[in-house]
């Protein structure tokens, strides 16, 4: 029924008569567009406004493909955490944030078609009105404010090589006219993951590096996916209102067959399934109580139930894990601005919200039911937040944002496990922007930010493939940290950026895995720790090195972290961190606006994980693809990418100890690897209106 709805909306869209001009302004400063990336407007130093001319030779289609190509800019979808402040990615539309948690930044930008966009700004350090969320650049949307309209058909599908079609099918439709606007999508995905292989071999040595067994692995998988999405905005009691509205189902099922090939012949099957039904509602309400005082107010509900299995079976031995959860997330959120002169402003937010996890896992082996600590546990938080932050323009060099925020919650646990307990947390923050030249940034940013815990680690969980299981853990405390950011930006040859920064971090109650009793491990604190992050980011345009048209992107990061371990008590890294990650991105479109084509590398790294007994190391090797697009006409874009060039395996290794780790004593190693074919991708886009 939804559907149907959506589709008559879809096809009913079509120009309407131009109403009068809207003669407001856009609720976000409007310095001068600009077709050069060096022309700032000098009233808003730190703003680097982006016109469509910048982006001409492109010729993009969404919004996506006009951020992707911002010098120096790299998109961040943002947090999961719970909450609304401060979850938010890196990029605003019309100055402010998506009122959504649940969709990705990625799709939202390609649901808003280029003719639409009037410019972007890259705004570096801060800006009257514009709220950064901690981060030090952001880019916002601004959107036309007359009449556009705007119906796509997107048809796409994944080609693999042994004849798999993944397809994908995406309406969208939408009417926007100065502060009114209506839209609509709906989108349908059957497709499989990098988890379908055939060729994959495990192969167990003893400590003395001696084959145990081998076997050979072929896993397939398949999921199904189907969003609908919908949003009005309209004006409102001197001010504007929009409310959006998401449903989405998600179902999943894989596949995994080990056929022993050593000492003696024998098979392992594995499954998972899931099944995933979420919705999101969301409001929103902004209106300008004075010339200079700014009110705005966001409500957000969030619903989910997830149903998952798992099974793992030997001819001696059937393994079945089953976990339901439901979560639901409430947010209630004002946030009030205040412009007491161009160069200092106020901003003050309150924002309070509910949440809930009620899980159930049952785990049985050959029919036995095996009791886990915390199986059937609910967990509530009730949360507030109170903030504040002042902007001061000290000159047209200089930028200084300080504020705080204070957070208090009380998170209870009842079934298996009733506790409850209270945290009160100050989270102040300065950020600092200094512009010693029109083509220099020095920025630099001291916060106190603090993690959530993760409602999952309170309930306890299974893997039947690792035959591992974890305890839930009622005695977590939130990670905190000291964050101490400094950044050097150079801007040159038009639409070139490099920016090279550093990050460091003094941990406390660092979480990962702890003993919870003699039998299980669980998600725990494990004591203070530090962290540093150096990173290199490069726009380079290639017109001056003879290659007309070209962009080269590349982004190189190197981590290093230390944590005194809670098994063998020597120093190492904290869990899941990657020393090194790079991506490398050129792309080149040639004369006349039709043609595209661009590579796209990102080089291997690996993960490593601690447990109480093993020491779990992913490798994934290095990753190519490239693209061809061709735009014939102005409302239609074909795209092809062939991707997975180098074929990229995916190892897995368990290093498995005689008892804990601290015996030092290797009893097992287990390697995995899997081997991933390359595939093509063709995409349709045709718009019209």
């Amino acid at each position: 029924m939804l559907a149907s709805v959506l589709l008559l909306a879809w096809a009913s869209l079509a120009p309407l008569e131009e109403s009068q001009a809207v003669a407001t302004a856009s609720s976000t400063p409007a310095p001068t567009p600009a077709a050069n990336a060096q022309d700032t407007d000098p009233t808003q130093p730190g703003v680097i406004p982006y016109a469509p001319a910048f982006f001409a030779a492109a010729q993009p289609s969404t919004a996506l493909d006009m951020i992707t190509r911002l010098p120096g800019f790299t998109l961040d979808q943002g947090d999961s955490a719970r909450g609304f402040a401060g979850t938010a990615g890196n990029v605003l539309i019309n100055g402010e944030r998506p009122t959504t948690k649940s969709e990705p930044l990625e799709d939202m930008l390609r649901r808003i078609a280029a003719p639409t966009v009037e410019r972007i700004d890259l705004i570096r350090g801060g800006a009257p009105g514009i709220d950064m969320q901690g981060r030090t650049v952001m880019a916002n949307i601004v959107l036309k404010r007359t009449v556009q309209v705007q119906k796509v058909v997107n048809l796409q599908t994944y080609v693999y090589p042994d004849g798999f079609l993944g397809p994908v099918l995406e309406l969208e439709g939408s009417r926007r006219e100065g502060d009114n606007a209506l839209e609509g999508s709906l989108k349908a995905t059957r497709d499989r993951t990098d988890n379908t292989y055939d060729g994959g071999v495990r192969l167990r040595t003893n400590g003395d590096g001696v084959p145990v067994t081998k076997d050979a692995l072929k896993g397939y998988d398949v999921f199904q996916n189907y969003i609908l999405r919908g949003a009005v905005q309209r004006p409102l009691l001197d001010g504007k209102t929009r409310v959006n509205a998401k449903l989405e189902y998600f179902s999943f099922d894989r596949d995994v067959t080990a056929t022993r090939v050593f000492p003696a012949p024998g098979r392992e099957l594995h499954g998972e399934t899931v099944e995933d039904w979420a919705g999101e509602f969301g409001a929103r309400y902004d209106a300008r109580l004075s010339p200079r005082t700014d009110l705005q107010l966001v409500l957000l509900q969030n619903l989910e139930r997830e149903t998952y299995g798992s099974t793992f079976q030997t001819p001696s031995l059937f393994v079945d894990y089953t976990a339901r959860t439901d979560t639901g997330e409430s947010i209630l959120r004002s946030e009030l601005k205040h412009r007491r002169s161009d160069g200092l402003s106020f901003e003050a937010g309150l924002e309070g919200a509910y949440n809930v996890l009620d899980g159930d896992t049952r785990y049985f082996e050959n029919g036995v039911a095996i009791p886990l600590p915390a199986a059937q546990v609910k967990v509530e938080e009730l949360r507030g937040e109170l903030s504040g932050k002042a902007i001061w323009r000290a000159n047209p060099k200089l930028n200084i944002e300080a504020g705080a925020r204070l957070e208090v919650s009380r998170i209870s646990q009842s079934g298996d496990t009733d506790l409850a307990k209270s945290f009160f947390y100050p989270k102040p923050r300065v950020l600092a922007t200094w512009s010693p030249t029109a083509t220099d940034q020095l920025r630099f940013r001291v916060e106190r930010e603090v993690g959530q815990l993760d409602f999952g680690d309170f309930v306890s969980s299974a893997g039947t493939e690792t035959g591992t299981v974890d305890a839930g853990n009622p005695d977590l405390v939130p990670e905190r940290k000291w964050v101490m950011e400094t950044a050097w930006e150079k801007r040159f040859w038009g639409g070139g950026a490099l920016v090279v920064s550093w990050r460091h971090a003094e941990l406390k109650d660092v979480v990962d895995v702890i003993p919870i009793n003699t039998v299980f491990e669980a998600p725990g604190n494990i004591g203070d720790g530090k962290s540093d992050v150096y990173q290199a980011n490069l726009t380079l345009p290639t017109d001056k090195l003879g290659v007309s048209g070209g962009q080269l992107k590349a982004r190189f990061s190197w981590a290093q972290s230390q944590v005194r371990d809670p098994v063998t008590h020597a120093k190492r890294r904290i869990s899941g961190q990657t020393p090194f990650t790079c991506n490398v991105n050129f792309t080149r479109d040639m004369p006349g606006g039709r043609w595209s084509w661009g590579v796209i590398t990102n080089c291997q790294n690996e993960e490593r994980y601690y447990r109480i007994g093993e020491v779990r190391t992913f490798t994934f090797e290095q990753w190519l693809e490239g693209f061809v697009e061709w735009r014939p006409r102005r409302d239609l874009t074909i795209r092809t990418e062939l991707a997975n060039w180098t074929s990229r395996h995916k190892t897995r290794t368990r290093v498995i100890y005689a008892g804990s780790r601290a015996s030092g004593v290797v009893a097992q190693v287990e390697r995995r690897e899997l081997p991933f074919e390359p595939y093509l991708f063709v995409k349709v886009r045709k718009s019209f209106g």
